[in-house]
């Protein structure tokens, strides 16, 4: 799943990148938002997006050097930021799988900006009115496309849930 998520990230970025449509809405991570939460579904265990998105960190930290706009093994610590936090909501709820890759992903979505710009701040990026109307905006953007890739991956879910593979990795979990 990860190996998906990068590589998919690769193409569609540098697919969209002369558009600019990416600074305004980040259409590219609805995919990345479904695979995270159905990674975390099939492996339902508190640590499984901290360790996926710090794998992910590193994979960018290589490879991809425009990710989060940080240098270095600076990208870890928004990445590491967010598996932490999508882990923890998705430990909400359990019973209510609908819910909760809803609370997931636009609170995580949220919480995660929050602590990206917040970082970026610390790090001494400006915060002048044009990258607070950006914050805004891509604040409300990044909640719809969040609430887009819990939508399709429940959708993907409800497809995959009693398939062998899937059965096989649940129960091999201890579920």
């Amino acid at each position: 799943m990860i190996a998906a998520d990068f590589g998919f990230g690769l193409v569609v970025k540098n697919l969209l990148s002369p558009t600019h449509i990416l600074s305004i809405v980040r259409v590219d991570m609805i995919v990345p938002i479904m695979l995270m939460l159905i990674t975390r579904k099939i492996v339902d265990r508190f640590g499984i997006l901290i360790l996926y998105e710090g794998v992910w960190g590193l994979f960018s930290v290589f490879a991809m050097p425009a990710a989060f706009g940080l240098p270095g093994f600076l990208k870890l610590i928004p990445a590491l930021a967010q598996g932490i936090i999508l882990d923890s909501l998705m430990s909400l709820l359990r019973r209510y799988h609908r819910i909760r890759f809803f609370i997931s992903a636009i609170w995580g979505g949220f919480l995660s900006s929050v602590a990206f710009f917040g970082l970026r701040l610390a790090l001494g990026y400006p915060w002048v009115r044009v990258v607070q109307l950006l914050f805004g905006i891509r604040m409300l953007t990044g909640l719809l496309v969040w609430a887009c890739g819990a939508t399709l991956a429940l959708s993907v879910w409800e497809k995959i849930k009693d398939t062998q593979m899937v059965r096989r990795i649940v129960h091999a979990g201890g579920d």
